[in-house]
């Protein structure tokens, strides 16, 4: 099947941890014998790489200039994951038209079959046009913020509504991103699929005593780890209110938090009045490569994730995942769709959003006791082995969008 790909995030250079589980389904579509074509929008920060170098092709498109105004996509038109740039607006029939002269493109060149669109919005509204004009199916992949911005604004989930009621197909990674797909008239074919990772990857062998000491200040040290980028919805001022606790109760605990944004002063400041500042380090950006090896050289991850005040939530974080499969023991917030993956005291643990003080109980456990650290490690480790693997994702991407493609009007293409 051949497939082109819209999609308004893509990782811009090698490392970049930009929407990397977009680069990962395509590159396993890609891997199973599907031609793959990614059109992304064009970023200052793109690396420009050898297209024989790479697995799939990769097509940008620049939509406006000087080059510091392409703010669309890759986590730039977003003020802390709530509410759209001002510019963002102005910027948005330029992003369309750009679009979607480069989807028309590709999909002509490479007679498309199927076209992949992540975020309904605004990614939707280009890919549902074209694949009307291409007479191909759309298949629709949603990951939180787009329709978290539908639900709070008339317009636009009036143009989500339009696009849902186009689109052949929807996969989401949450049961509450798909009921609110459905309410807008998503087809009732949706799709709940996790995408996972590459266990070959993200594996417990890569944790080494002298990678461990990289992280510790004291050998003692149980290491707890955050990662992920410094916005409300994932919740590390939770995460840092519950330190007082846990490291009253057991001084040899530390957090690492991995990670950067608008938010990171805040969080700082936080620390510091809390009076847990030497138990917490704030390692910063973790390049893609390297975060392998941070987490499965930590003993607890932690996933704090909540609703914002604005009521964004995130769908399911790929953190997390990686964290199962290098044999981390996980802490996680019972919100979006974590419980998808997390099975409470069989691979991991779960706790209520924003409840520092359970929070701080469940990690406390787990400090305590290294055999359960192990055990849920090794657990959460097999059910990605077992279930939650990028391999299992992209067959189960390809069968659904198979039986969507046979049942299409004109699927002899």
């Amino acid at each position: 099947m051949r497939i082109a790909v819209l999609t308004s995030s893509y990782p811009r250079y090698p490392g970049d941890g930009t929407a990397p589980f977009v680069k990962d389904i395509c590159e396993h579509l890609a891997k199973l014998g599907h031609p793959v074509e990614v059109v992304a929008p064009h970023d200052p920060a793109v690396i420009a790489q050898p297209q024989a170098a790479l697995p799939i092709q990769v097509h940008r498109f620049r939509y406006i200039w000087p080059e510091n105004l392409h703010i669309m996509g890759h986590a730039r038109s977003m003020d802390n994951d709530m509410r759209l740039r001002p510019l963002a607006y102005l910027l948005l029939p330029f992003f369309l038209f750009s679009a979607f002269l480069k989807l028309m493109q590709v999909t002509r060149r490479q007679n498309s079959q199927v076209i992949h669109a992540h975020w309904v919005l605004p990614n939707g509204l280009v890919a549902a046009w074209v694949a009307a004009l291409r007479g191909i199916p759309l298949v629709l992949s949603l990951h939180g913020s787009d329709m978290f911005i539908a639900q709070r604004n008339a317009l636009f989930r009036t143009l989500a509504r339009w696009v849902f009621r186009r689109a052949a197909g929807v996969t989401t990674c949450s049961p509450e991103l798909r009921n609110a797909a459905l309410g807008l008239g998503a087809p009732g074919n949706s799709l709940l699929l996790v995408y996972g990772v590459d266990p070959a990857e993200h594996r417990p062998e890569l944790r080494h005593p002298s990678k461990r000491r990289a992280l510790q200040h004291r050998e003692e040290e149980i290491l707890i780890a955050g990662l992920g980028r410094f916005v409300s919805k994932k919740g590390f001022g939770c995460l840092i209110a519950a330190m007082p606790q846990v490291v009253q109760e057991c001084p040899q605990a530390h957090l690492i938090l991995g990670g950067d944004g608008v938010l990171r002063k805040e969080l700082e400041d936080l620390a510091k009045r809390l009076g847990v500042s030497g138990h917490i380090t704030f390692k910063g950006n973790i390049p893609l490569d390297e975060v392998p090896g941070f987490l499965a050289n930590v003993d607890i991850f932690v996933l704090p994730s909540v609703r914002d005040p604005k009521g964004n939530v995130d769908g399911l974080p790929t953190a997390l995942l990686e964290a199962m499969s290098s044999a981390a023991a996980v802490v996680a917030s019972d919100i979006g769709g974590v419980s998808l993956v997390v099975e409470p005291g069989v691979n991991g643990l779960l706790v209520p959003p924003g409840d520092a003080h359970a929070l701080a109980t469940t990690i406390l456990d787990l400090v305590r006791d290294e055999s359960r650290r192990l055990a849920l490690g090794q657990a959460a480790r097999n059910s990605i082995l077992e279930q939650f693997n990028l391999d299992n994702a992209a067959a189960r991407m390809i069968a659904y969008m198979e039986s969507i493609s046979t049942s299409y009007p004109g699927s002899s293409r």
